[in-house]
């Protein structure tokens, strides 16, 4: 249940008189009482606990220290004193409503409805309590007694403005779109910067004249009332519907500036910053926005998102872990716990809060991806098989294909689906590749889950004849909207990751959809989606046991990389002028699991004289390199043996290469675009196979490019190529100088030998379709 949505609940000091009545004795009591009649909960806490330590103020005060506490975010320190208050005051409405309010954020809808029961028993015109029974019958889709509840504490409160908002709410889920108009307008008429009354007044608007004619009443609007915020507001969130993110932020900027003293803007204005991928701006809103509201969950939610982008990750635990105490373990912050800890390379730790989530009542299927989003990190193929089907189980079937001609020949529409449509692991591994289609036989559509403005989008924007932006969409939406540009193959380059649409494959946007890179780590399981993209080295014939789509196999690699054009030149093998041999791992702490930390410390265990750099964005965050150089001290790994570098920019990235010898792919999930990058500035890489598809990365590439004999079959073997390899300066040398010529003549870097793979195995997907589909 998310937390009670615009329900008046007041936060004034409950006296049992008036505070000059107070007796004269009762210090601690009067002091608190005055403190938070002041609006300073933080002072009235310590003078509100030594008053119910001395007995002051009776079951008062300790509703007021509930209330103080409440009133600071620390819900599960407000618990204990609510309920000693409601056995001390059985008659008082006030306790089970508090106590009531705490049960609905922290998504417990069934307590919170009892209590707000309680609570009107005690006192049936107690307005907040049924405002708030009427969102919770809202909530769970009782629309009638909403309503009516909604109608009652109006008639208690004719002026409270909330209570209007919600009216609104519900006229606009039954589609009474002028009432949800008229009581939005009159809401901002008293209220000008109310943002609830303008977001309903955007939506309501943009359903009943579509966007052009919203935006002109709007525009309409503000030019009579050019103070109001609230048309800034509304506007921005037509723009957001229609995808227009940056249109949308300027409005909320404009708000903002009308409004500085408008917590709820600024916090809008924090979420749209956030969303436009500028957390440094947002970082700071959304704090002040906290202070404000502590109570808010989806505000501690989204900031612990921003730190996420930032690769903060010990500063995002930290916000997730004070949420958890004091909103409980709700699924949300479950989950972003888990891929906290996975990219700090707590991977056990991760999938067990990815567990508690899928074990949540209201855990669904974002708890279930979450923990497919984890378990590649330490799961062989067929844990990967078995959490993938019950993420599949849970979507459901497919519906039923769009209507497409079935001629086998004719021209294409190829659909690419993904957020890293430009410089990102996608765009490396796929665009040379889709270039080399041949354009006549292939038109390209490009659903982009992210705006991305570098000269590799501006590459995929040359190829593609259509291309929208839809992070705004929801899955039902887009597939329609893919549906109606007469996609005939979809290609999924998101998988489980961060911003992937899995729930869009069962609506079935397209007669045929194929797994291709972006997240590609193990079957989906999900029914709709028919065949995984792949090679010989990634799933070698057997292998077809784990997975629930078709393998569409290419002739080479799976993948085709494009070298960037101004990588640096590959320099002498650092080794000779050290010394020493370096190796280097410049993947995310993700894939650095315990198994790996004992093979690199067995390596270096056997070359006294040899280092290990470690470089990943997390590892620039202080916190995070010393949880992380504790981690490698338990395992042996010799901290002045060791570098824990940032991140840095691409190219210099790519320099740093010039540093390392040999690179140490981790496992189970193996290296993708860093194997590439490390192979083109020269650098060999020893990689252990697995049985998953994340599992033998590695494996492809360096078959790929003839150096089959640099993989290993267990970690044994893993560690002896290691050493052997590391001994021998020569053959490493003689390797470097020559590798990267020996790269770019393999099918790794061939784009047209690719481009045609690649279009006999989309039509061959196509022809099977055709073969196999209802005649239309």
């Amino acid at each position: 249940m998310p937390p009670i949505p615009d329900a008046p609940v007041p936060d004034a000091p409950v006296p049992d008189a008036p505070v000059a009545a107070v007796p004269a004795g009762a210090a601690s009591w009067r002091a608190g009482l005055a403190a938070l009649a002041a609006g300073a909960p933080a002072a009235a806490v310590p003078l509100l606990q030594a008053a119910v330590a001395a007995g002051e103020g009776g079951g008062l005060a300790a509703l007021n220290l509930g209330l103080a506490l409440m009133q600071l975010g620390r819900l599960a320190e407000a618990v204990p004193a609510l309920e000693a208050a409601a056995r001390a005051l059985p008659a008082h409405a006030e306790p089970p409503f508090r106590l009531a309010t705490i049960a609905g954020l922290r998504g417990e809808a069934g307590r919170a409805e009892a209590l707000f029961r309680r609570a009107l028993a005690c006192d049936p015109g107690h307005v907040p309590a049924l405002a708030a029974l009427a969102a919770l019958d809202e909530e769970a889709g009782r629309i009638a007694a909403a309503a009516a509840g909604i109608s009652a504490a109006r008639a208690l409160d004719p002026d409270e403005p909330e209570l209007d908002v919600a009216a609104a709410r519900l006229a606009l889920r039954q589609g009474d779109l002028p009432e949800t108009i008229r009581r939005a307008e009159a809401v901002l008429a008293r209220r000008p910067a109310h943002a609830g009354a303008a977001r309903l007044l955007a939506e309501a608007l943009l359903r009943e004249a579509g966007e052009e004619q919203a935006l002109r009443a709007l525009a309409g609007r503000a030019a009579a009332d050019p103070a109001a915020a609230g048309w800034a507001l509304a506007a921005a969130g037509i723009h957001a519907a229609a995808g227009r993110p940056a249109a949308a932020l300027a409005e909320l900027r404009a708000a903002a500036a009308l409004a500085p003293e408008e917590t709820e803007i600024q916090a809008a204005l924090g979420l749209a910053l956030a969303d436009a991928g500028r957390g440094q701006e947002a970082e700071p809103l959304l704090r002040a926005a906290i202070a404000a509201r502590p109570t808010d969950l989806d505000l501690r939610n989204r900031l612990a998102t921003v730190l996420w982008k930032q690769h903060r990750l010990c500063a995002m635990l930290e916000v997730l872990e004070a949420a958890v105490a004091d909103f409980g373990p709700q699924p949300i912050l479950l989950m972003n716990r888990a891929l906290a800890l996975n990219a700090l390379g707590e991977q056990a730790s991760a999938l067990e809060a990815a567990e508690a989530a899928v074990a949540h009542p209201a855990g669904g299927p974002a708890a279930l991806m979450t923990r497919m989003s984890v378990l590649p990190y330490q799961g062989d193929a067929a844990a990967l098989l078995a959490a993938a089907r019950a993420v599949g189980d849970r979507l459901g079937p497919a519906a039923p294909p769009p209507a497409r001609p079935r001629d086998p020949d004719r021209p294409l529409r190829i659909g690419l689906l993904s957020g890293g449509l430009g410089q990102h692991p996608v765009g490396w591994l796929t665009l040379a590749g889709l270039e080399a289609l041949p354009e006549p036989e292939f038109e390209l559509l490009a659903y982009s889950l992210k705006p991305r403005q570098d000269a590799m989008a501006a590459r995929f924007r040359a190829r593609c004849a259509l291309w929208r932006e839809v992070a705004a969409l929801d899955d039902a939406v887009l597939a329609a909207r893919m549906a109606a540009d007469g996609i005939d193959i979809l290609l999924d380059l998101g998988g489980y990751g961060d911003g992937g649409r899995p729930g869009l494959v069962p609506r079935k946007p397209a007669p045929v959809i194929v797994k291709w890179v972006g997240m590609q780590n193990a079957s989906m399981g999900l029914d709709g989606l028919d065949w995984m993209l792949t090679d010989q080295w990634e799933t070698p014939s057997g292998y077809e046991r784990f997975y629930t789509e078709r393998l569409l196999r290419l002739p080479d690699g799976y993948v085709c990389y494009a070298p960037p054009p101004a990588a640096p030149e590959v320099v002498p093998l650092p080794a000779l002028a050290r010394g020493h041999i370096t190796f280097g791992c410049f993947n995310n702490l993700a894939k650095v699991t315990p198994r790996v930390l004992d093979a690199w410390a067995r390596i270096l265990a056997a070359l006294p004289e040899a280092r290990l750099v470690l470089r990943t964005h997390a590892l620039g965050e202080r916190a995070t390199a010393t949880r992380v150089r504790d981690r490698l001290a338990r395992h042996g790994l010799p901290s002045d043996r060791v570098a824990l570098e940032g991140g840095v920019p691409h190219q210099a990235l790519l320099a740093a290469y010039g540093g390392i010898d040999i690179a140490l792919d981790p496992f189970p999930y193996t290296g993708g675009l860093t194997v590439c990058e490390a192979l083109w500035m020269g650098v060999p890489v020893v990689t252990l196979a697995g049985d998953s598809f994340c599992g033998r990365h590695a494996l492809s590439h360096l078959s790929n490019t003839g150096l089959a004999d640099w993989a290993a079959a267990d970690e044994a073997a893993y560690v002896a190529l290691a050493i052997d390899r590391a001994r021998d300066l020569p053959g490493l040398a003689a390797l470097r100088a020559g590798l990267r010529a020996r790269v770019a003549a393999s099918p790794l870097t061939d784009a047209p030998r690719f481009g045609r793979a690649l279009s006999a195995a989309l039509r061959r997907a196509w022809r099977n379709w055709c073969d196999t589909a209802t005649p239309l």
